[in-house]
């Protein structure tokens, strides 16, 4: 197996920004290689647009039938025969020397995934450096203390697409995307956790994450219950964890629990739907769940705020949300949730 980075595209009508997608991929300073697109059964003219690259032998079509963005990913995976896998949205963009950058920390610090920052392209702004990521490598020996810090910080990165993996790491885990709606991505990164020893985290946005009206989490947060479905995706980790003696892995829960409640609220206010509607949606979508109970154990709070240095009243805060949501989540209409 060479240095070659596999790069993974899953494409779904995506016409209008698979050039630009393309172009920041095939002029990457780190020229070694193997982008593999895999079209989802799109019908608008995706693949067509395709054909200008044709001649660049490191481009690689796989065509099937929609099957969804989870299935789509995992073909790739399946077909990637690079030393390391990176993910990309066909609908977003990267800078001319993000692999460079980010093989080049990995291989120098040793470690199983180098982490980069992002930018959030909104239609009229711009979130520039979004996770304020630092130049700095961290060994995931505690479980705790690495999910507080990195992963349920105010403004976290838990994306795939901002991260150089090595394909063995993935293979090997057996960690592979499961079908949900929304959030396999982040659900795939938190399982393949407790298979990294090593992160390196470098500074610096250099992938453009572009926030559009018709995208996906727009979509699943206008016509789904997005409580539901981070739900069941909670469940999906909650449960991987268990199965496979990871406890150590289920103690900062409470914590993600909080998060995906977060979320809740940060995608379905982007995308129109009133406080009411989402308090109304947390009550149907979370009642009985797992994520319910874990949001009752507020005990989690105390450490969590200490890492990230919130204030007393800050961590007070949290709780109170978390109580609120497992107990009384319609008045969490209009509350504030950082």
């Amino acid at each position: 197996m060479t240095n070659t980075i596999s790069v993974i595209i899953p494409a779904y009508n995506v016409g209008e920004y698979i050039d630009k997608c393309l172009h920041s991929v095939l002029s990457q300073t780190y020229a070694d290689l193997e982008v593999i697109v895999v079209n989802d059964g799109s019908t608008d003219d995706t693949a067509g647009r395709m054909k200008k690259y044709e001649k660049d032998n490191r481009l690689r079509l796989i065509e099937q039938q929609n099957a969804g963005v989870s299935a789509a990913r995992n073909t790739g995976i399946a077909a990637a025969t690079g030393a390391y896998i990176a993910f990309v949205d066909s609908d977003d963009y990267l800078e001319l020397d993000m692999y460079e950058r980010l093989y080049t920390a990995l291989e120098n610090e040793k470690a199983d995934v180098a982490v980069c920052d992002y930018n959030l392209i909104y239609r009229d702004h711009t979130d520039f450096n979004y996770s304020d990521m630092r130049n700095e490598t961290v060994d995931i020996t505690d479980a705790s203390f690495y999910f507080y810090k990195y992963c349920a910080c105010p403004k976290p990165n838990n994306y795939i697409w901002t991260r150089l993996y090595k394909t063995g790491i993935i293979k090997e885990s057996g960690v592979l995307f499961e079908p949900f709606k929304l959030g396999d991505d982040t659900l795939f990164h938190f399982k393949l956790l407790p298979h990294i020893k090593r992160a390196a985290h470098i500074s610096g946005a250099l992938y453009h994450y572009l926030q559009r009206l018709n995208s996906n989490v727009y979509t699943v947060a206008k016509r789904w219950n997005l409580a539901r479905v981070y739900a069941d995706t909670f469940e999906s980790l909650v449960g991987y964890y268990q199965s496979n003696g990871l406890d150590h892995f289920l103690e900062p829960m409470p914590i993600h629990a909080y998060t995906r409640l977060r979320s809740v609220f940060f995608y379905s206010r982007l995308a129109g739907i009133s406080d009411g509607n989402i308090a109304a949606n947390i009550a149907e979508g979370f009642n009985g769940r797992a994520i319910a109970l874990y949001l009752r154990d507020i005990s989690k709070v105390d450490p969590y705020a200490q890492i990230n240095g919130f204030s007393v009243e800050k961590a007070d805060k949290i709780k109170r949300i978390m109580l609120m949501a497992s107990e009384n989540p319609m008045g969490l209409a209009g509350v504030e949730i950082e």
